[in-house]
């Protein structure tokens, strides 16, 4: 059984730049994953900032876009630095852009540190962004089974690669109650594989 939490505060995360990040996000298909991930991060830090909700909440946003970096989930390395870095970086670029596009709206927020969180979304350790790291591996953990599911399904990796990818997110998180938080999100992704060759 999967762990959640309660919904954040509606007034924590009900700015008119969020309603539009909502928007802009929903054709995606794992917009649900950056929804929580949002979640998770007011949980880990009710204080937030606003540009740190931005950017968990679009942290994965060029894979919503064609022509983004590939990765072949066979080889097991989940941490490749060439991918995690080209991913990161086209996501913090494709929101650059859009946040250009809101006009007034868009220049209520900082875009040098969403920009900067959502390049760090995926190593961590600088000012903030732990923080997003581990919304986004708590995000990971209770939302994407189904993904991780499906890739063992289509041939795209193992069962071992699979398990690998959820221990990865799991390992990743350095703030001592998101490792609390993602050890029975971890329990249920490993079990979900159970059975599966």
């Amino acid at each position: 059984m999967t762990t959640t939490i309660e919904e954040a505060p509606s007034a924590a995360v009900d700015t008119e730049i969020e309603k539009r990040a909502l928007e802009w996000i929903a054709p995606y298909s794992q917009a649900w994953h950056l929804e929580r991930a949002r979640d998770w991060l007011v949980h880990l830090d009710r204080g937030c900032s606003l540009e740190m909700r931005l950017a968990v909440m679009t942290h994965d946003i060029e894979r919503m876009f064609p022509g983004g970096p590939s990765f072949d989930k066979r080889n097991g390395r989940w941490d490749d630095p060439c991918y995690l870095y080209a991913h990161a970086s086209r996501s913090a670029e494709s929101v650059g852009v859009w946040l250009h596009g809101l006009g007034p709206v868009g220049q209520s927020v900082h875009l040098s540190e969403v920009r900067r969180l959502i390049t760090l979304h995926e190593f961590g350790g600088l000012d903030g962004a732990d923080l997003v790291q581990a919304a986004d591996s708590l995000s990971f953990l209770e939302t994407l089974q189904d993904i991780v599911i499906s890739w063992v399904a289509k041939g795209e990796c193992g069962v071992d690669q699979a398990r690998a990818k959820h221990q990865y997110m799991a390992d990743r998180i350095r703030i001592d109650e998101a490792r609390r938080l993602a050890e029975p999100l971890l329990e249920s992704a490993l079990a979900s594989l159970d059975g599966l060759k």
